[in-house]
């Protein structure tokens, strides 16, 4: 890109430094020419009046064309570099965001003020997608990475999401890189940065390993966060949370490559076999939050058989094989085993959460329970789009299975899958009246009574066989008292009569 496209008008301009941000640079031409800032925002068509201590920030974001036309006949430096030193055609959701922010890396600064020999502003010092310097990340805790895990590869990760959002914030269509044409129009970068935000403020991992081949990182659980008395999710302590690039690199992987995260790369306190409560809990609260990120296009897709793999044997539950299809790339590895028997917790897990009796999507217009965290206020959820249909699809179906299975058994008789469904139709005939309660007669009830005591103890399991001749004997006995009771108060009526 050439610096300048015509003769300037000044004598003397300063080229602009690598990055630096319009309101900087337009404040050190005032300063180079013994100017203040008013009197040359005057001589380029901004009112004083308009002059104040945020112009600086207000050249940056959506500057006056006459402003720039102006600025680039005084200069003339071409017009794409102008608009390089500005956030024209940032996303609209982010502009507000990025108008409060302002966080300089101070390596940075002091470089460019270094080369440039005068102060510098940066622009990407106001990106507040930029949760940490690219060129500087800062060390992690201790706490936040197991001993041994190579670090370099991190911190390129941490690149390589900080540039991908660099573009998407100004084409927010480059998703369709990462996550396909059809669930692209359902992410932005505020949204994946305010998922950013919630991972960081109510889940605390640890990276427990980096796969440098395939560039990915692999987490543990360490915390979830609680809930209050109205169920509300509360945030983690501040001293307890994750530096945000932790979690940055979590949520960039559960949105590239969000199963072999989930299932894969995302493993609880306790090892597979070794399963608390307080496991279910960590992984419960994983889902919870993903309920509020993922759309809902790909919620049903690891319960279907042969999404994530084919061809295997039919006798293996769909838990299986996805498993050996997302540890496959492992399989000559010594932690097969282990990452296998990972990989079909976390499934199993996954589909019990979605297809228990209360589902934790609510509905259509699903509103987010977690607190607004971080500088993204994003209430309504992701998984909006077609969210609950395949899943409530599914659930009904593992009901009518169970259901089905319970009435064929022995014993019982054997209906068919129509006439339990049209079973459960509200009827609409009028209701029944009730049935007359049936009262026994006291003499019925001590023939039974002499009858079992004659008898004596009764076995206290019997075959269906046995339970049946007993009860013909028991019947026939208590008829035959109950006839010689009543032949003989007959007897005795008539001895009485005479």
């Amino acid at each position: 890109m050439r610096l300048f496209a015509s003769i300037p008008d000044l004598p003397v301009v300063p080229p602009p430094a690598p990055g630096e941000a319009l309101g900087g640079w337009v404040e050190a031409i005032a300063d180079l020419y013994g100017l203040s800032r008013a009197d040359y925002l005057k001589r380029l068509g901004v009112p004083r009046r308009w002059v104040t201590e945020a112009i600086n920030r207000d050249l940056v974001f959506r500057p006056l064309p006459s402003v720039m036309a102006r600025l680039q006949v005084d200069t003339g430096i071409a017009e794409e570099v102008l608009r390089g030193m500005t956030f024209t055609g940032l996303d609209r959701p982010l502009e507000e965001v990025c108008r409060n922010h302002y966080v300089p890396c101070p390596e940075c600064a002091y470089e460019a003020e270094r080369q440039a020999d005068r102060p510098v502003e940066l622009l990407f010092a106001r990106a507040a997608w930029r949760v940490v310097c690219p060129l500087h990340p800062p060390d992690l805790d201790p706490g936040d990475v197991v001993a041994g895990v190579p670090l370099p590869a991190f911190y390129d990760q941490v690149r390589h999401v900080i540039g991908f959002l660099d573009r998407a914030a100004f084409d927010r269509t480059l998703f369709q890189e990462v996550v396909g044409t059809r669930l692209a129009p359902a992410y932005s970068v505020d949204v994946f940065l305010w998922f950013v935000y919630l991972l960081n403020s109510f889940l605390r991992v640890e990276v427990s390993d980096i796969d440098t081949m395939r560039e990915c990182c692999e987490f543990r659980i360490l915390d979830a966060y609680d809930t209050n008395a109205d169920l509300q999710p509360v945030p983690l302590p501040a001293e307890e949370r994750n530096g945000l690039a932790v979690s940055l690199v979590l949520a960039w992987q559960l949105l590239a490559a969000p199963f072999t995260t989930l299932f894969a790369g995302l493993r609880t306190t306790n090892q597979a076999g070794r399963k608390t409560r307080r496991d279910e809990g960590q992984f419960m609260a994983v889902i919870r939050m993903l309920l509020e990120f993922w759309p809902g296009e790909i919620l049903a897709i690891p319960m279907t058989g042969g999404a994530l793999s084919v061809r295997w044997p039919p006798k293996e539950t769909v838990a299986t094989r996805t498993a050996q299809a997302l540890a496959k790339p492992w399989s000559n590895h010594a932690s097969y085993a282990e990452r296998l028997a990972e990989a079909h917790w976390n499934h199993t897990a996954w589909v019990r959460a979605l297809l228990a009796d209360r589902s934790l999507v609510t509905g259509p217009h699903h509103v987010s329970h977690f607190p607004w965290v971080g500088p993204f206020h994003y209430r309504p959820v992701a998984s909006n789009t077609r969210s609950a249909s395949r899943i409530d699809a599914a659930r009904q179906a593992a009901r009518n299975k169970r259901n089905l299975g319970l009435s064929k058994r022995p014993g019982l008789p054997r209906f068919s899958e129509t006439v339990i469904r049209r079973a459960r139709r509200p009827s609409t005939a009028p209701p029944h009246q009730p049935a007359p309660c049936l009262t026994i007669s006291p003499h019925i009830v001590d023939a039974v009574r002499q009858v079992l005591e004659a008898h004596g103890p009764l076995p206290k399991k019997l075959r269906a066989r046995e339970r049946r001749a007993l009860m013909r004997k028991l019947s026939a006995a208590a008829t035959k008292l109950l006839a010689s009771q009543a032949e003989g108060g007959l007897t005795m009526r008539q001895a009485t009569t005479e």
